[in-house]
Parts: structure tokens; sequence; C-alpha cells
């Protein structure tokens, strides 16, 4: 039996991290204070991580197993990527400032943010002209009108309404006809897509009205969000390449089986919090004995894992002018629907294009090159001298085994109950955490940071 407190282990986070900061902070969740027992918890992504970072505060002893060889799950920053610019590969945006516990602690690490400022955006119709100014104002007016039907029709929506319904009862009742019908429903479609990893057909009506905003900028992260999650691990046992086989829970204790570099490992614990991405949950890669309750696998099976790619591009110069955001209609599949400028923020003339639900599908087992060409073909039907780019990176976090997907979505069928039931703990010995388990704020980084604390709080009663 191996003693997952062990500070000495080959694998905890200072030691395997390398930055010059894990190595200086002094260890902390090693030893359980008066009081206070022990906590496996299993993932290091924000929810994990803020989770461990509350309890070992507050004196609890705390192991996190992780699978990868590094922390933050799908929040990862590539640093340097030609030799400069800092990639955030995964979660990237924080939405809205005001009132945003990830805000409150993005300012307390003195994280350095910028705002993302749409007002710069810029459209081109399917034939690659650019759209007067005007014309793309009223389309945004025409967005703006179906979403507040669509907000107000969510009122007694049944959970087999799908978005797809909703959007075309809207399109009825604003009246929109003709090229402006076209343009506002393609937005509305892109937009739900890489806001819900998903196409309209999938996702539950409900899901509109179901998500809480906080007010204020959106702002991203110009040295990364990976700081943000490194700051929370620092000084605790990370075990990292510790890829989690079953969780063990009952009435005598609990513990997980681990499969390291060394060989499977057992580890015991009072506790275990269980911060898996939905996708992982659901591909049953992860067994629970006893297995987990009907309920709790229903709540799985229904609940929407979503898809979301991303496509970054470096050229020698910026070709595409001022603007921030490129809004480019009718493309193959949705496909490059939008491209993101990162001159300003990112210091360099990059490109970055996210792709959800069909459009990422579209895409999916296409080699890296043949995703870079079909890019460039898109990007040449607005800019007809664009150059190849100088460099290249593809995202697969569907093939990812540690995440199976982007985010979790409410699909058609499920609702707010499956998400309680996900999150439900089993006992007081097994726990659960992450966006998927969140009601008003899923599929947000601010999302999985709020469950951890809010798992983190029910163990500090026990």
């Amino acid at each position: 039996m191996t003693d997952p407190g062990d500070a000495n282990g080959e694998n905890t986070q200072e030691e395997t991290g390398g930055e010059a900061e894990r190595e200086r902070v002094e260890p902390r969740g090693r030893e359980a204070g008066p009081g206070r027992g022990h906590t496996i918890v299993v993932g290091a992504g924000m929810a994990g991580l803020a989770a461990a970072d509350r309890l070992a505060d507050e004196g609890e002893r705390v192991t996190v197993v992780e699978g990868r060889d590094r922390v933050g799950g799908r929040i990862h920053s590539v640093p340097g990527w030609g030799g400069s610019a800092t990639l955030d590969v995964g979660a990237s945006w924080m939405r809205g400032e005001e009132n945003n516990p990830l805000a409150d602690l993005v300012h307390e690490i003195g994280v350095r943010t910028a705002v993302f400022n749409r007002s710069t955006e810029t459209a081109y119709d399917p034939k690659g002209r650019r759209l007067l100014f005007d014309r793309h104002r009223r389309n945004m007016e025409d967005v703006h009108l179906l979403q507040e039907h669509m907000y107000w029709a969510t009122v007694g929506a049944n959970p087999q309404e799908s978005m797809e319904e909703g959007i075309n009862q809207a399109l009825y009742d604003a009246n929109l006809v003709r090229a402006r019908a076209r343009d506002a429903n393609e937005i509305v479609h892109r937009i739900a897509e890489a806001d819900h990893g998903a196409d309209a057909e999938e996702v539950a009506f409900s899901a509109v009205a179901a998500l809480h905003e906080f007010s204020g900028d959106d702002v991203v992260f110009p040295d990364g969000m990976g700081q943000v999650t490194d700051h929370l691990a620092r000084g605790l046992d990370v075990r990292l390449e510790h890829v989690v086989l079953e969780v063990l829970h009952g009435d005598d204790g609990v513990g997980v089986r681990v499969d390291t570099p060394d060989g499977e490992e057992a580890l015991t614990a009072d506790r275990v919090l269980v911060t898996l991405p939905l996708g992982v949950l659901k591909a049953g890669q992860v067994g629970f004995a006893p297995p987990l309750s009907d309920e709790k696998r229903d709540a799985v099976e229904r609940l929407g894992n979503g898809s979301l790619e991303k496509v970054f591009l470096r050229f020698d110069e910026v070709f595409w002018g001022d603007a921030q955001v490129i809004v480019n209609l009718g493309t193959e599949e949705g496909a490059w629907f939008h491209w993101y400028a990162g001159q300003r923020v990112l210091g360099a003339p990059i490109l970055v294009s996210r792709n959800g639900g069909r459009a990422a599908r579209f895409l999916e087992g296409r080699d890296d090159g043949e995703v870079v060409e079909h890019a460039m073909a898109a990007l040449r039907g607005m800019f007809r001298k664009a150059p190849d780019p100088v460099d290249h990176l593809v995202t697969h976090w569907a093939d990812d085994p540690f995440s199976r997907g982007a985010f979790s979505y409410t699909a058609v069928g499920s609702g707010d109950g499956d998400r309680v039931a996900l999150g439900d703990p089993v006992g007081d010995r097994l726990f659960f955490a992450g966006e998927a388990t969140e009601i008003e704020h899923t599929a947000t980084v601010h999302g999985a940071l709020l469950s951890g604390r809010r798992e983190a709080d029910r163990i500090l009663t026990l």
C-alpha cells in the first residue's frame, strides 16, 4: 500500500513542474490539521485544484492525482510559440469581470489580462465581400432580437424541445425574411455551436435561459490562463502521470487504483473528490466499485459532451487590417466562421479560429495539414493574396483521453436535475465537482472554480 501523503514521492508537483516558482513555495496540505482528515482529489484541472487549494488552506491533508504530465486540465497554456507568443489552446476567456469569482482570483494573483474588444468586428459574405458596417450592425441587431425572443419563449419549454425549434420559432415571431433571416439564422447557429460545442438540434431549448453571465468586459490572458491553475497548485502534493483506473468507495473507506510510471498503486484516504470531465465519465474509462447509482449514471448518459477545437495560424505579417474579430458567412459546414486576430493581445501576427459542434466534427479525422489547407482556402475567400502561414497549431481535445471533448452542454432530454444528480455526493466519502455539475455556470472556467470550492466547503463541514 502506498502512502499518498509522502511528500518525497518522485511524482510530486514541485519536482516534475520545473518552474522556479514551484520550487520556492512551501509545501502545503501534506499533513492533516486538528480535526481534519485526508482527501484524494482526482484531476488537476480548475475544479480539482480549486478544491485542493481551499482544503489545504483549511488544514486538510490533500493528494491530487492527475493522468497528464502537467496541471491545468482543459486549461493549457503553450509558452514561446513562434519564439514569443503564449497560446491558450484550451480555455482562454473570462466572461464578465464584475462579481466573477475567477476575476477576484486573477486580480489576487496579479495575472495580466486584456479586454477583448469586439467593437472592431468585421464581416464578409459567402462571396468574400466585406459587408458595410451598417449591414453588419443590422445583422447583429437581428441576432439580438432573435435571442430575446428565444429567451422569453423558454418559459415552459419542455426538455424534448431543441434549440433548433426555438430558433425557427424566433425567426417567425421576429418576422425576419430573406437576406436578414438568412444572415441572422446563420449567426445564431454559429454562436450556439461555439457556446455549447454542439448543433442546435442537439441542445435543449431550455439551455438558452439557463446560463448566468457576469457583466463587465470579457478578457483574455496574454501570458496564459495556465498561470491561474499553476498558482492554485503551488506547494500541493500533485501526483502527475497517475492515471486513475478505479475509484473504490464504501463505509469502510475510500481509495483509488492508479497506473503510474512505476506501475500500479493503490492509494487510500478518508474521502475522494472526483473532478473528471463529463467526456471521461461517458467513456467509462474509470471504474467505480461499487458502481454508481442508476440516477448518476443516467445523468452522465443524458448530458451532452461538446466538441470545440482551435486552429492557430502564424504569419510573417498582418494582412487582415485592424479588426480583432472577423466573421465569415456561408462557409462549408460552418467551419472558420469566426477568426480572432492576435496581434494586439499576443504581440504577433496570429489568427485563431474556434470550431464547435458540426464544424468540429466536419474537421475531425483530418490530419493537421488538411485542416490548415481548408482554413487557408476559407481565408483566401476573404483575402485573395493571403500568404501561407509560417507555423500552425491544431488542437485535438476530442482525442485527448483525459478530456474526451471540450465541455458539457444540456442535451435535448436532459436538464438541471441531471447536473444536480451528477454533483451529489455518495454518503460522506465520495464527492463530485466540475463544470458539468454546475447549473448556472456550465461550460466555463469560473463554473469549474465554483464547483471545486462548493465541494471543498461540503467536505470541510464534515
